[in-house]
């Protein structure tokens, strides 16, 4: 009886000491205020706010047949883990915050998808997109349209936060890209 008695308080011990450690560790890292802990709104709150984006002229108007996070290059063809578009899944990745940690993707796709060889020929047409975020913030709950903008890109320019869509043709389980557009993170810093 003493022993089940002692079990139950050590556990418990152990279950406080770790939700204290997570929240010192959330708040040394600045990831919460301590207002905001568990996404209650604190200095600053949060906002929402849903951004449209018109494709540019440049890309195919059918569905990629990939789209996911870049994952490594071999000579000239890369890896992408592949993301799900389906059932509301598909926004653009935004990190409102200091921008140092990389993008959040908490409430967008995931990448736990497979992944997939994609082959880079000379003629796949290789587009980095230069969409720049709107000059004024749009207001809470307000929707904004945006024209989205590319430029001709090269594999150079995937970074390890390279989200990447790719159109072209399957060919086994490899696709041979024609059209690869690599998306760079955008990042604003809280003012």
């Amino acid at each position: 009886m003493q022993n089940k008695k002692l079990i139950i308080t050590l556990g418990i011990l152990v279950i406080v000491v770790g939700v204290a450690a997570f929240i010192g560790g959330r708040l040394l890292n600045q990831k919460a205020g301590p207002l905001s802990l568990f996404g209650m709104p604190g200095k600053g709150g949060r906002v929402s706010v849903s951004v449209q984006i018109t494709p540019a002229e440049e890309l195919p108007k059918t569905q990629p047949e990939v789209t996911g996070l870049y994952v490594e290059r071999k000579d000239n063809s890369i890896v992408v883990a592949s993301v799900s578009m389906k059932a509301g899944g598909g926004g653009v990745v935004v990190s409102i915050g200091g921008g140092d940690s990389g993008p959040s993707t908490s409430g967008g796709p995931s990448s736990d998808g497979p992944k997939v060889e994609v082959v880079v020929t000379k003629e796949t047409t290789i587009y980095l997109e230069t969409t720049q975020p709107p000059s004024a913030p749009p207001s809470s709950g307000e929707t904004q349209v945006l024209q989205q903008t590319v430029a001709k890109g090269s594999l150079n320019d995937l970074t390890s936060q390279s989200f990447v869509t790719v159109w072209g043709r399957k060919s086994g389980d490899r696709i041979i890209a024609d059209v690869l557009l690599i998306s760079n993170p955008v990042f604003f810093k809280k003012p």
